[in-house]
């Protein structure tokens, strides 16, 4: 078992299934190394696993030379997710490793704001390889809300506020399944009060769009920098966060992991019913 002060060293094998995207990551000393990524769509529990073999072959690794499996825990796809979680809890198992799970909306949110960066400054790609997403977004000055989204059907999205400020990443609202428009109405009130450090931009990313009308009646009565910023999940940003949380001894025990499927609050749920029963619901 690699030590505490040898985790870098080790390899790190992520996946994340949570969407119809599909992707692998392999991370070794510290870096990514390679990284798969398709749009299967239903067929995630077909192309899993050869997709692994391919990685890991690519690397020149047998399975036993892994050091830990970094997985995708959700919120998204019911199925896709527990076929992710179900894999990497048969590795970790099987092979003695360490299994960290990772939110796969903070996966998406960090990804998407290093894509809404490197829009806005391709050459601030950062110093060569060694460079990751976290040291980027970090890097910047002032304060960015970022809100992943994975569609959830009938405006509903997995979502979540994740923020930069003092140069330091953080979950400020928790993963959940919301009400697109009562959720940046609560976000539009929570940016214009003088209780919470104001941000500079607001960027949501990840599978915005079905949720184009809501998110531009935001954007209008917002004053500041804001953006939508498509984005596909990867699994190089979960192996990121994935060692991460390996270094700060954050692992689960494969017979108790289980994935985030969340659910509405009952006032969403209550509100979602309503709007079902009327017939101007209709999407």
């Amino acid at each position: 078992m690699t030590t505490q002060n040898n985790l870098l060293q080790g390899t790190l094998l992520a996946v994340d299934t949570s969407t119809s995207h599909m992707s692998v990551a392999l991370a070794r000393s510290g870096a990514v190394a390679g990284e798969i990524n398709s749009n299967t769509e239903k067929n995630h529990s077909i192309h899993l696993l050869p997709n692994i073999k391919q990685l890991l072959e690519f690397a020149a690794l047998h399975p036993r030379e892994l050091n830990a499996f970094a997985v995708g825990v959700g919120p998204g796809s019911y199925t896709g997710v527990r076929i992710g979680v179900t894999v990497a809890k048969t590795f970790a198992w099987t092979h003695g490793i360490a299994l960290i799970p990772v939110s796969s909306l903070e996966a998406m949110a960090l990804g998407g704001l290093e894509a809404y960066y490197l829009q806005q400054a391709p050459h601030d790609s950062g110093e060569g390889s060694s460079s990751t997403a976290l040291s980027l977004v970090q890097q910047k000055p002032g304060t960015a809300w970022v809100i992943p989204m994975i569609e959830a059907r009938r405006g509903q999205a997995f979502t979540a506020l994740y923020q930069v400020t003092d140069h330091r990443w953080s979950c400020v609202v928790p993963d959940g399944i919301r009400l697109m428009a009562s959720w940046t109405e609560q976000l539009l009130e929570r940016a214009q009060s003088e209780e919470d450090v104001r941000p500079e931009r607001i960027v949501f990313v990840g599978e915005t769009k079905l949720h184009k009308t809501v998110l531009q009646s935001f954007f209008d009565r917002w004053h500041g920098v804001s953006a939508d910023i498509p984005h596909e999940l990867r699994a190089s940003h979960l192996a990121e966060l994935g060692l991460q949380l390996w270094q700060e001894g954050r692992v689960a025990e494969p017979h108790s992991l289980v994935p985030n499927y969340t659910q509405l609050t009952e006032a969403e749920a209550n509100l979602l019913a309503q709007q079902k029963a009327s017939p101007a619901s209709k999407e």
